[in-house]
Parts: C-alpha cells; sequence; structure tokens
C-alpha cells in the first residue's frame, strides 16, 4: 500500500460540497463545529477525527482547516522550490478557511500550521 501528496487541484473537490464555493467541508455558512480554527481557541492543530460534522461528502475530514497541506505541484512554474499549500490552518479566521484556499510555501519551510496528506488512487 503506497501514498503520494495530491495534486494541487485534486483536494479541491473532495471538500466541496457541490453547491458551489463552500467555505467548508459542509456549507456556505461558517460553522466552527466543522473544522479547527483561530475560532476554535484551541490554538494548535487536533486529531483528524475531533470534527465529524465537517466531513465531505467523500468522506475526507479536515479539507479547510487544523494544517496547510503540502501539495505535490510548484506554486510557479519558475521557481523550482516553490510548492502549494492549500486549505489554511488551525490559525485563521473563517474569511480564509476555504478547501480553495490556496498558498505558496518554499520546500523547505517548517511550521506547525503545515502538514499533509496522502492519497491513494483506487483501480
Amino acid at each position: 500500500m503506497g501514498g503520494k501528496t495530491p495534486a494541487d487541484r485534486a483536494g479541491v473537490g473532495k471538500g466541496r460540497t457541490g453547491r458551489g464555493r463552500a467555505r467548508v467541508s459542509l456549507g456556505d455558512e461558517f460553522d466552527k463545529e466543522k473544522c479547527n480554527s483561530a475560532v476554535a481557541g484551541i490554538k494548535h492543530t487536533t486529531p483528524v477525527t475531533l470534527y465529524p460534522n465537517g466531513v465531505s461528502p467523500y468522506g475526507c475530514y479536515d479539507m479547510a482547516g487544523n494544517v496547510w497541506e503540502w501539495c505535490a505541484d510548484r506554486y510557479d512554474a519558475e521557481a523550482e522550490d516553490s510548492r502549494v499549500l492549500r486549505g489554511s490552518s488551525w490559525f485563521h479566521s473563517p474569511g480564509v478557511l476555504r478547501v480553495s484556499k490556496r498558498h505558496r510555501g518554499a520546500a523547505v519551510d517548517r511550521s506547525n500550521e503545515f502538514g499533509f496528506r496522502l492519497v491513494q488512487d483506487f483501480l
């Protein structure tokens, strides 16, 4: 069994609700019961299953909030060491919490706001 970090756009669809530009995994209105954010007041990362109300229709947890997730793609084709980060973190307020939120990070950057998700293709 193997896994890889997702491509930049791969995770975006898995976090949406099918109703357009959802702010958080389940709905267009912010609900602090759906993700780890600055509003939650925890001030650090949490176990992935702590927010079951925020699971996407595809069964994915923490698509927004908790940690920025590294993607396999470069942020900018000209910058070899830049990578895409998606989803925002526990540090952010509701205005930033979206699955589609895109951020640039250098491949050597480290932070308690950064993490990763492994994906696997099913045949």
